[in-house]
């Protein structure tokens, strides 16, 4: 039975063996493991010092940088329920957040402290943290079933939930994220990040530190930056989303980049005509992941080989192939009453994990997960003859206009190109005649997108057309790049009044 985790002792053995190599660049400076893990203990101690108890969570608020990274994982062998924040909140998100999580300790910069402050917390401020090691072997082990992460959802939907995760899920994750890998992580091997540290990166950083490889951590898409180490021919791996991948292949399209062995793509479907062009810039090394705040990666996994196999024949079915469920992850397709349906049939997911959340926390309190495990992820999905999960879209998404019910994301996968390189976005608008009446938003500035958009969707049933194509030179998205269908719908209420009726127009205001 696992009980305790011994974080510090684990790092320290990193540290012995990899010594004077490179853990973490920012693309400028680099932080050797020896290093980092001094860092990383000196931070324990001082948490320790204040009287932090295992589980106690403690927010950090940094921008991706070296210092997230040693400050974050002095945290975790602390045994802190480490409760990153992303640095970009406004003071409102940061005093909802905090007061959600109960965190009354945050690891910040000198020039954020003063707003935690006026929250009444106490602050440590990176720039405070001597340089001198903390030793790793003096800290004690963690319970395992403390409370080790409390991260937040994205919020698409509503206000943001905060997701406990123990120490014991927290250390299974990692051994599972590792275990998914097609080609394991070596010393001289660097993964090039970019988006938020509090979320994906942050997984990756320790999987491929723990196996001595680099963790080039950049502060956002910049993309000067991205392929300055992308030209380098030093990056073997690559964690790109989705929307991160399109605006890499902006820079790239035509071009050819070797020496690539994996691309993590993974917080939205992959559409066909993104991995396309992907494909023929790096060649077939996409892995899709499915994952969610509620268990951490991997939920579900397509390697690189099954990922080329799926997107070089036609598509068939609904939904957007994730793979298969990961090691020790149960997923179930139920229907509205709860009833387990046989593969091939949409429903809503259901996930059960040995590296799940707890449960979480909202509004009214602490919601444990329902006496049978599983969390109710939200996601419309199906199971195919081969097992493999694949993604219809979200239940709160589904239209119901003029009695149909329409997936969203079957609309925007058919107009999936239309726009360039940018993104096209379903959003509805209330209608007393349709009850929904779809809008399509392309992410565009050319005219003829409406054009090409119409043409696009002919094998759609009319029923599933939208009834007006509007463009926007960005589409509204949050810290992870996900598209925020309620904040896209919010911008077009305030720019344009329904004319209601059998035939529905938009009119400017």
């Amino acid at each position: 039975m696992l009980t305790s985790i011994p974080w510090a002792k684990d790092l320290a053995a990193v540290a012995h063996e990899f010594g004077d190599g490179s853990a973490v660049s920012d693309g400028v400076n680099e932080i050797s493991f020896r290093e980092l893990a001094g860092r990383a203990g000196r931070v324990a101690h001082m948490l320790l010092a204040r009287g932090m108890q295992p589980g106690d969570p403690v927010a950090t608020s940094l921008r991706n940088s070296i210092p997230a990274v040693w400050a974050t994982t002095g945290l975790r062998i602390a045994g802190a329920g480490d409760t990153p924040l992303n640095a970009s909140m406004s003071d409102a998100e940061r005093e909802y957040s905090i007061g959600l999580s109960g965190a009354k300790l945050v690891v910040t910069t000198r020039a954020q402290a003063a707003s935690f402050a006026r929250l009444g917390c106490d602050v440590i401020a990176i720039e405070d943290v001597p340089e001198e090691p903390g030793d790793l072997l003096s800290l004690p082990n963690v319970p395992a079933e403390a409370r080790g992460r409390i991260s937040f959802t994205s919020g698409t939907t509503g206000k943001p939930k905060a997701i406990l995760t123990t120490h014991g899920a927290r250390w299974i994750a990692n051994l599972l994220q590792r275990g998914s890998f097609a080609h394991m992580p070596q010393p001289g091997d660097r993964v090039l990040l970019m988006t938020p540290y509090v979320h994906g990166a942050g997984i990756l950083t320790q999987a491929f530190n723990d196996r001595g490889a680099t963790a080039v951590l950049l502060d956002g898409v910049d993309l000067a930056k991205v392929a300055q180490q992308l030209d380098s021919g030093t990056i073997n791996y690559l964690f790109a989303p989705p929307t991160v991948l399109a605006k890499i292949l902006s820079v790239y399209e035509g071009e050819r980049i070797e020496g690539i062995r994996t691309i993590f793509c993974g917080t939205a479907p992959l559409l066909p005509s993104l991995y396309h062009k992907a494909r023929a810039v790096f060649g077939p090394v996409i892995r899709v992941t499915y994952g969610k705040s509620e268990i951490t990666n991997p939920i579900a996994t397509l390697s690189p080989a099954e990922t080329d196999a799926y997107y070089s024949g036609p598509i068939e079915g609904d939904g957007v192939c994730v793979g298969f469920p990961g090691t020790g992850v149960e997923i179930e397709i139920r229907d509205e009453d709860g009833t387990v349906l046989p593969a091939g049939e949409i429903g809503e997911v259901h996930l059960l994990g040995r590296h799940m959340s707890s449960g979480h926390f909202d509004q009214s309190g602490f919601i444990p997960l329902p006496p049978d495990g599983f969390h109710a992820t939200g996601d419309f999905g199906r199971i195919d003859a081969r097992g493999r999960l694949h993604l219809v879209g979200r239940v709160a998404d589904v239209i119901k206009s003029g009695g149909y019910k329409i997936h969203p994301d079957e609309i925007e996968r058919a107009l999936s190109g239309t726009a360039g390189t940018g993104a096209v976005s379903i959003v509805t608008l209330p209608s007393e005649y349709w009850g929904e009446v779809i809008v399509a938003v392309g992410e565009t500035e050319d005219g003829s997108w409406p054009e090409r958009a119409r043409a696009a969707l002919g094998e759609l049933a009319r029923h599933k057309h939208p009834r007006a194509f509007l463009m926007f030179p960005e589409l509204a998205r949050n810290a992870q790049g996900k598209i925020m269908r309620r904040a896209i719908r919010e911008i077009v209420l305030e720019r344009f009044t329904l004319k209601d009726g059998p035939y529905p127009t938009l009119e400017p205001r």
